[in-house]
């Protein structure tokens, strides 16, 4: 029995590890913290040709209190085009301990991204209001199989 209880814990062990949640790469750089209203840009190094699913992700403090956070995003590309566009994204703060002075937000930007060439990828995020308790910004990305 305790045999057969163990085998059913390392599977679920095993599954749990399989289907973890973290990304297969996370960039970001440092914002004024008292007043992020300038563009911060990102430069992620792609490797793999398909699908990817992205994330902003902002590390942010007490201060910060906003619901929701507009962002002008601009993408160029390893073969030199350019996508620009604006979005509103919804902002769920709950800090795991009340007192916890930082923590990172992620918030769902993208879904089934295609890159269509390896290569360097640069984004330029600019909050179209300024923003304050934002120490730094970014994105992650989930490689999709």
């Amino acid at each position: 029995m305790r045999r057969w209880l163990n085998g059913i814990f390392t599977g679920i062990v095993v599954l749990f590890c399989a289907c973890s949640n973290t990304p297969d790469a996370v960039v970001m750089n440092d914002v004024n913290i008292s007043d992020w209203s300038k563009t911060t840009t990102l430069v992620y190094n792609n490797t793999t040709i398909g699908e990817v699913d992205m994330s902003i992700v902002l590390h942010v403090n007490r201060v910060f209190s906003a619901e929701e956070i507009a962002l002008q995003i601009t993408m160029f590309t390893p073969d030199s085009l350019r996508y620009t566009e604006q979005v509103t994204l919804p902002i769920e703060l709950k800090p795991e301990r009340p007192t916890q002075a930082a923590t990172d937000i992620e918030i769902p930007y993208r879904r089934n991204v295609e890159f269509r060439r390896k290569g360097e990828y640069i984004w330029q995020i600019t909050p179209t209001t300024a923003l304050n308790g934002v120490e730094a910004a970014g994105l992650s990305f989930y490689i999709k199989d």
